[in-house]
């Protein structure tokens, strides 16, 4: 797959990615109860398909499973649907952003999404992803906060999310966070 790259921009009803606000009206009874929901993506291979990404309320629960396996951050992959009146799984001190279009070439120097290549690491260390290469998963994209527009709260502690594809099966999982 060719790099694609996004940019958090300005909220605009009528793209389909953003990040914030209430999760999509098509998920809304599928969140666990402990879950909230933080955005959702344009399938980067797939046309009307989304990755919604949810990450646990407890900060705690988050930075202590932020590897694969055992990582509290789901992802949901669905058909397009509109920002739903749940606000009980918003996380309330992210506001809405719309998700930019992807293009074939990085414009900035802070990426917010960037699908395919090689994964852009703020720690440089094997045990993130060596479990999930033996369980025959490689990188997808990763969301980095240094990509974030002015005045948006940090879910993960200026880090970045990884996800990752199983190389069979095409499921698409959130592989490990890391933060500065």
């Amino acid at each position: 797959m060719k790099e694609l790259f996004a940019k958090c921009i300005s909220h605009d009803s009528g793209i389909k990615g953003r990040i914030g606000g209430n999760p999509p009206q098509l998920i809304g009874e599928q969140i666990p109860d402990e879950y909230m929901f933080y955005a959702t993506l344009v399938h980067p291979e797939k046309e009307n398909i989304m990755l919604t990404i949810l990450i646990h309320n407890n900060f705690e629960t988050l930075i202590e499973n932020n590897i694969y396996p055992s990582i509290a951050v789901k992802v949901i992959e669905h058909k397009y649907s509109e920002m739903g009146s749940n606000t009980h799984k918003a996380i309330t001190n992210l506001p809405v952003n719309s998700i930019s279009d992807y293009k074939e070439i990085q414009d900035n120097d802070f990426q917010f999404i960037k699908v395919g290549g090689e994964p852009r690491f703020i720690q440089y260390k094997d045990y993130y992803y060596e479990e999930l290469e033996r369980n025959g998963y490689s990188f997808f994209l990763q969301i980095d906060e240094e990509g974030y527009r002015q005045d948006m709260e940090y879910v993960f502690m200026y880090g970045a999310l990884y996800l990752y594809k199983h190389n069979v099966t095409g499921k698409i999982i959130a592989g490990f966070w890391q933060y500065s």
